[in-house]
């Protein structure tokens, strides 16, 4: 129950965390629209701390109602590949899908049947010390057999960064974090216009932790 509290405190404080840089970055640039990076020698600095291989979990709330809200995780290994692209192999599907809108029982029975993946993120560092970078998700693309026919779904992030998906890294601990928020469950995208609809009951907070 403590390490529950723990983590989901986290989960919701990381957010926290992130609106509050936003502010502070906000402000340094005098422009509430935008904040500044790192320039790229500086870039490269903080890519080489981090840089390589990471074993690690990632963790996310599952509730229905919030007298069974439990927390879960699974194993994944982060591997920080260059200064703008990380992967998280081995990321659960399962916590993907399961809070699809139960009207959509095939898709979701579906997805549930999918195999783990590799999470792409791009990254960008606008922080040396200590440091902090955004973290976003690429879309995560299925193709799922239900109803009779082939469907691409995909899984989408939300990219208000820094709120909602960045990464810290603490030189004492030698612990990285990451945070991300899962926001849509789209199918088959490019025959449903400009605003396809999105499957998702809610979104959902995933927190990396490497260890």
């Amino acid at each position: 129950m403590k390490q529950f509290r723990s983590i989901a405190l986290q989960l919701m404080a990381l957010v926290f965390v992130g609106g509050m840089l936003a502010s502070c970055l906000n402000d340094d640039d005098g422009d509430n629209n935008s904040f500044s990076y790192l320039p790229k020698s500086e870039q490269l600095q903080a890519y080489g701390v981090i840089a390589g291989n990471h074993a690690g979990r990632v963790y996310w709330v599952s509730a229905n109602g919030m007298s069974q809200a439990r927390l879960d995780s699974a194993d994944v290994t982060l591997n920080v590949v260059n200064d703008s692209t990380a992967y998280i192999y081995n990321f659960p599907t399962k916590p993907l899908a399961d809070t699809i809108k139960t009207e959509y029982s095939d898709l979701k029975a579906a997805m549930l049947q999918q195999p783990n993946t590799t999470l792409t993120i791009y990254t960008r560092y606008f922080r040396l010390t200590p440091i902090y970078f955004q973290a976003d998700p690429y879309n995560i693309t299925y193709n799922v057999t239900y109803g009779g026919a082939n469907h691409k779904v995909e899984v989408a992030f939300y990219t208000q960064m820094p709120n909602y998906l960045f990464g810290t890294y603490d030189s004492s601990s030698k612990q990285l974090q990451i945070v991300m928020n899962e926001g849509a469950v789209w199918v088959d995208r490019e025959n449903n216009g400009t605003n396809p609809t999105n499957h998702l009951i809610t979104s959902r907070n995933f927190l990396y932790k490497s260890i």
